[in-house]
């Protein structure tokens, strides 16, 4: 993990770095978490990593059992699923008042993500690139005029972010990722609400792809209700299936 900027709040920076290494899986389902290797790591006290555990608690990516320590979260199919429910709710409409607000200003900013997005993608660095994929999601907050939103969605998607983040190197498909991201930027730019909410729907949906990758994949045995005999489990559960 980085390390911590002792001018900035400590317990919010805890929180992101712990997050991050959770979806990044340099902490897996089961793993123990040490309050005090994590101090002794960051140089910070008790009180940051404690305040940082209790928000990844309630966003069930860590589990705190009493006389036994901090566990990280098994990944549970259902928890996906609300998380994505929660994204695809709030992103489309999020998308639809991006491309009825955007400005010429945020023009520069979605073009160098793209060339980062790109050059991340050629040195297939997985961690950079979702990253990148979540700065876009964000910068799409900002256009909208809503930017806390995008903190709103990550306290309901952590389950969804560690399934995105493990099927990254399943699937390989950085350039259909960029090329999506690209359409949604155009029909923002260009004003076009229906085409952008119909873009992003797609997108997002492609989780459910993800999903049956890895019903095929090692990776996916840590998905706890995936069930490895029946891809279609997904349908049976009520959700959309591209």
């Amino acid at each position: 993990m980085d390390m911590i900027d002792q001018g900035r709040p400590k317990a919010a920076q805890v929180y992101h770095l712990l997050r991050a290494a959770i979806v990044g899986l340099e902490y897996t389902p089961g793993d123990v978490l040490s309050e005090k290797d994590i101090c002794d790591s960051l140089d910070v006290s008790r009180t940051p990593v404690r305040e940082a555990i209790l928000r990844l608690v309630s966003e069930q990516m860590l589990v705190v059992r009493p006389n036994a320590g901090t566990y990280v979260s098994p990944i549970r199919l259902r928890d996906v699923l609300e998380g994505q429910l929660v994204r695809e709710t709030l992103e489309t409409r999020c998308v639809r008042l991006a491309a009825r607000f955007f400005k010429p200003r945020y023009e520069d900013e979605f073009e160098t993500l793209f060339l980062r997005m790109q050059k991340a993608y050629e040195r297939m660095e997985c961690n950079e690139f979702y990253a990148l994929d979540e700065a876009f999601h964000r910068l799409i907050c900002d256009c909208a005029g809503y930017s806390h939103l995008w903190h709103v969605m990550q306290s309901a998607m952590g389950p969804l972010d560690r399934v995105r983040r493990l099927a990254f190197p399943v699937q390989l498909h950085f350039d259909e990722v960029i090329d999506e991201h690209r359409q949604i930027y155009l029909a923002i730019q260009a004003h076009d609400e229906v085409r952008a909410e119909a873009l992003m729907t797609g997108h997002v949906n492609s989780i459910f792809e993800s999903l049956e990758h890895l019903v095929r994949d090692p990776r996916g045995l840590l998905i706890e209700g995936l069930r490895r005999d029946d891809p279609q489990a997904l349908k049976q559960l009520g959700f959309r299936v591209r």
